[in-house]
């Protein structure tokens, strides 16, 4: 897992990576403390050719404002740049995977 904090290394980041898995967190948030591990979990164990990101939202508010994060945790899935999947606070790791591994599974083929 990286951290960003520059919007142009985000941007970066997405151009270089046809799937990106972003992780919005704060740093007192103890939700986000306690689903980072399930989501990087996820990635790792189902989804191997997903990138996956963290950004700190207190650390790049350039970031979190172009993609409208107004609260935390927040995941958004990217295909080639343009954002597919959007799961804010209550965030289920099932409902998550089985909307990722449809849109994988088509990216893929």
């Amino acid at each position: 897992m990286e951290l960003l904090t520059h919007p142009d290394q985000f941007d970066k980041y997405l151009a270089e990576n046809s799937m990106v898995l972003a992780y919005f967190s704060g740093e007192k948030c103890s939700v986000c403390q306690t689903l980072r591990p399930k989501v990087e979990m996820l990635i790792e164990q189902q989804f191997p050719t997903v990138k996956y990101v963290e950004i700190k939202s207190e650390n790049a508010p350039y970031i979190t404002a172009r993609y409208n994060v107004f609260t935390v945790p927040v995941v958004i899935f990217f295909v080639e740049g343009r954002d597919y999947i959007r799961e804010a606070r209550n965030i289920s790791i099932a409902e998550l995977s089985a909307k990722m591994e449809k849109i994988v599974d088509l990216y893929e083929q």
